[in-house]
This record gives C-alpha cells, sequence and structure tokens, in this order.
C-alpha cells in the first residue's frame, strides 16, 4: 500500500518550508519511485504525533515522525522501488563522520536558520509569516505560525540573539514603562526623548537589529560553514572515481546530503529584507551555494519527474484533514493552547489522548492481520491433520488387504492331508459309521 508523508507545504522555490520536512522530501524523492508514497501537505496539528514530517503507513496503521526515524523506518519495510545508491558506494567508517555532520546541523544550523527566518523580526514579517499564511488554510495562520516562531525562537535562544526579535523587544521596553508609571517614577515624554539621547538617538539607533550584531552574526555562521566547507557534497556517484576513506576531501552518507541541502537551500534561497546569513554564504562559502544550486536541480528539476502530492479534491486523507471541521477543530485547540495554565493542561490531554487512539488503532490493526493470519493457520492445520488421517487409513487399509485379503491370493498356501472315515467306503461303511 502507498506511503503517506506529511509535510509542510512548499515555499521559497522549494518543496517544503520546513528544513526536516524539505530533508526527507529530497531523501524519498532519490531513494523511492512516486508510486511508493504520497505527500501530503499538513501541519503539526493535523497528526498524531504533533511534529512534522510525519510517515504514515495504511497497512499496519503506524505513525513515524522525524527525518532519522522515517529514514530507518524505510531502510525496515524496503518498499518495492526502494534504492539506496550509499550501499554499495560508501566505506563503513564514513558513516560515523556522517552522524558527526548531522548532530552540527541540529545543533548549529537549525539555530541558524531560526535566527534568519523566525527570530529577526524584519525577515519572518516581511517572508516567512506570509509563506505560512499561502500554505495553510484559514484561520490557521492567525495561530500555527505563531506557535512555529515561539518554538525556533527557543531553539536559538542560548545564542543570545533576541534582541533581532523586534516585536518581542518593542513589548518589553513596554511593559518596563508600565511598570515604572506604576511605581511613581518621573517619565520623559515620548517627544523629548529622541533629544535627550533615547532609544533612537544617534547613528546607532539608525541600525537595524542585524547590523548592530553582524560580527558576531557572521561568527556563528563561519562556525558552521567552515565545518560545512570541508564536505565533498558534489561528488560524483557514476562510479568512474573509487571513493577511499581519508583520500581528498571528506564524503557522507545520502541522509546528510539532504541534511545538509535541506538547512543551506531555506538560508540561501529565501528572498529576505535582512539576509545577512545569505550574504555570508554567497561571499565567503561558494562552493556549499553551488551545492544548494547544483543539488536543487538534480533532485528537482524543472521539467522533469513530478513530485507525487495528493490532489486535495480526489484523496480521501487530504479531504479529511483540510475539512470545514477538521480546520476548525484544530483552530480551537490552538487557541486553548495560548490560554495561561489552562492550556498547558490542555495540550497535555489532548496529546496523551492522541497517542492513545493512534496506539489503539494500530492495535486493532495488529489484531486484524493476527487474526487472519490465526485463522488461515487454524485452516491450513486442520487441513494438515484431515489429509495425513487420511493418508494413515489408506496405509492401513493397503497393508491389511495385502496381508489378509491379498490380491493373487494368500500370501502363504499350505495343504492338509484329508482325514478318511468310515462314510468314505460307500453304504456299508456308512451304516458301520452310523453303529459307530
Amino acid at each position: 500500500m502507498t506511503l503517506e508523508l506529511h509535510v509542510w507545504g512548499p515555499a521559497f522555490g522549494l518543496p517544503s518550508i520546513d528544513a526536516e520536512c524539505l530533508a526527507t522530501v529530497t531523501y524519498f524523492a532519490q531513494t523511492l519511485s512516486a508510486a511508493d508514497y504520497l505527500l501530503l501537505q499538513s501541519s503539526p496539528s493535523a497528526v498524531p504525533s504533533h511534529h512534522l514530517p510525519a510517515l504514515y503507513n495504511p497497512s499496519t496503521a503506524t505513525w513515524i515522525s522525524g527525518f532519522d526515524p522515517i529514514v530507518t523506518y524505510l531502510s525496515i519495510l524496503q518498499p518495492p522501488s526502494y534504492h539506496h545508491p550509499d550501499v554499495t558506494t560508501l566505506p563503513p567508517g564514513i558513516y560515523a563522520d556522517s552522524q558527526a555532520y548531522k548532530a552540527l546541523l541540529a545543533s548549529s544550523a537549525a539555530p541558524l536558520l531560526a535566527l534568519s527566518l523566525y527570530v529577526s523580526s524584519a525577515n519572518y514579517s516581511e517572508t516567512t509569516r506570509p509563506a505560512y499564511s499561502a500554505i495553510l488554510p484559514f484561520p490557521l495562520p492567525w495561530t500555527e505560525p505563531l506557535a512555529v516562531r515561539a518554538a525556533m525562537a527557543a531553539r536559538a535562544a542560548h545564542l543570545g540573539m533576541s534582541s533581532l526579535d523586534t516585536d518581542a523587544e518593542m513589548e518589553r521596553l513596554e511593559k518596563e514603562e508600565r511598570e515604572r508609571e506604576a511605581a511613581g517614577w518621573v517619565q520623559i515624554p515620548k517627544a523629548l526623548r529622541k533629544a535627550v539621547g533615547g532609544q533612537n538617538s544617534g547613528v546607532k539607533g539608525q541600525l537595524s537589529p542585524e547590523m548592530k550584531r553582524r560580527i558576531k552574526l557572521e561568527g556563528l555562521a563561519a562556525e558552521v560553514f567552515d565545518v560545512l566547507g570541508e564536505v565533498d557534497f558534489l561528488e560524483e556517484e557514476d562510479g568512474e572515481e573509487e571513493l577511499k576513506e581519508g583520500g581528498g576531501r571528506i564524503k557522507v552518507t545520502l541522509e546528510t546530503k539532504c541534511l545538509a541541502f535541506a538547512y543551506l537551500a531555506l538560508m540561501l534561497l529565501p528572498e529576505v529584507p535582512r539576509p545577512w546569513l545569505k550574504e555570508v554564504l554567497q561571499r565567503k562559502y561558494a562552493g556549499l551555494c553551488e551545492f544548494v544550486l547544483e543539488y536543487k536541480r538534480k533532485t528537482f528539476p524543472e521539467s522533469g519527474k513530478v513530485l507525487p502530492w495528493a490532489d486535495r479534491e480526489s484523496d480521501p486523507a487530504v479531504s479529511a484533514s483540510d475539512s470545514a471541521l477538521s480546520i476548525v477543530g484544530r483552530f480551537v485547540r490552538a487557541v486553548l493552547d495560548d490560554i495561561p495554565m489552562l492550556g498547558r493542561e490542555w495540550s497535555r490531554w489532548w496529546a496523551l489522548r492522541q497517542r492513545r487512539v493512534a496506539e489503539e488503532k494500530s492495535t486493532e490493526t495488529q489484531l486484524v492481520v493476527r487474526r487472519s493470519v490465526g485463522e488461515s493457520e487454524r485452516s491450513l492445520l486442520l487441513a494438515g491433520a484431515g489429509l495425513t488421517l487420511l493418508a494413515v487409513n489408506v496405509v492401513g487399509l493397503g497393508i491389511y488387504w495385502y496381508r489378509y485379503r491379498g490380491l493373487l491370493g494368500a500370501p502363504l498356501q499350505t495343504w492338509q492331508k484329508p482325514l478318511v472315515g468310515l462314510g468314505s467306503f460307500g453304504a456299508a461303511g456308512a451304516m458301520f459309521a452310523g453303529l459307530a
């Protein structure tokens, strides 16, 4: 049965706006035929795990979420058209290096991407938020992008770049001002603050948050790009060049290439008003830019194979998740999540309920499969026992017939001498036999 891959929708000329989802789509496009899977444009509120990407196997009612778990599950499931090029081309030692690069992407590249597309208020309001509004049905753009931005901001909080979020900074300043007013402090009128060296006075006040922190931002980017620049992402995979450990530039697995492409593409391709990350890539790391453009051209050619996106009108899975009732329910749940104190308890209860429902469906499916298998085994067992009993009876009857009712007579022939009495001597003998 066809697998269902639920991902965030397309944006910026890429199949998905999310890095993990984009990496998963890239991996599927290179390892599976379009006949073996279906792409469904979705959001976390539409899947039981509340995390994308999510892979659903209808034959077993199984949900798998996350890039690495999906890749592992696919390698175990082995669909008919599944083909992994690294199985025969890469030596075993390269897999350990690939794990290290994947960890670097998750721990360092992901926070950088979060700073660029989500934490930066200018980039988020001008580019990211409209992209989410284009791929989400109304009224979900009012709730889900905010939740994604909050999660991304938390992911990049350890970098100390919260000042890029001017919206949060303005809220903080206004809150402090209200607290000072409530405490009775004398406040300088807003019209006079600029004249006395206020927040926006002078050259520094005219600089954007990204320009003020540019040196540190470039340093953070260099820590990631310098390491990724050591990898030979554009190696030839046609077998002409023998891959050796320790020879030349570092080789990595297909999974690592897909993750690197996803993060770098979302750093390079979106048109944002504050393109500090894109500028660093283009100015100092031309090899990584070439990798993104070339990998995109090979994997998603403009005039080539088409990704198997589900039809919103004809596909039942898409119709169920995009129904008006489902969308309203997801919106209400998101609103409840934002209620102080109650929202946390509600979210915990709903997540447990969804997990329980998914487990029950999976259990029911497994029971049906086991029941059908058990009935088949029982039928085969009874049929086998009947045939065995029939065979034993036939063999026993044959032995009995051969032993006691042989086809050519009894197997042992005996001759006995007839007894001679008086009756054999005629009438006189019969008379004397009667007297005896």
